[in-house]
């Protein structure tokens, strides 16, 4: 039988608010977000082909939309989460093929070198990309 009267205070785990994520673990979400974010992005391929077959109308209407400061900056985040997807698949590669990347040093390295190669990859795509036009 319990007693209701007095209220027992239990200890709370930490929250995620003031818990630090270690650079592994946001890499591990990260992994999972940007494959989702991959399937929304290839609709949005899927729609420009689709356009693109219609006739010129509807291409003009879709381009349009993606030539916009909002579709650019879609089309930006597309391929931030299309190279960082990419290389973190590349990394969980050469997990499988060197164990020793796994221990907690390699790891955290290895993750952090996932974030620069993403960002400098993609701002050299979006580079290149300008320079051709």
């Amino acid at each position: 039988m319990t007693d209701t009267t007095t209220t027992k205070t239990r200890p709370l785990s930490p929250h995620v608010s003031i818990y630090r994520w270690p650079i592994t673990m946001a890499m591990s979400i990260a992994h999972r977000i940007t494959g989702g974010a991959l399937y929304v992005g290839t609709l949005f391929l899927a729609a420009w082909l689709m356009a693109a077959a219609s006739g010129e109308g509807a291409f003009e209407t879709v381009n349009g939309l993606f030539n916009s400061f909002i579709g650019r900056c879609i089309l930006f985040l597309y391929t931030l989460a299309l190279v960082h997807h990419l290389v973190g698949g590349v990394r969980h590669f050469f997990w499988d093929t060197r164990t020793y990347l796994l221990e907690k040093h390699c790891a955290t390295k290895t993750a952090w070198a996932t974030v620069f190669i993403s960002i400098i990859a993609t701002l050299l795509i979006w580079i290149v990309g300008y320079c051709v036009r």
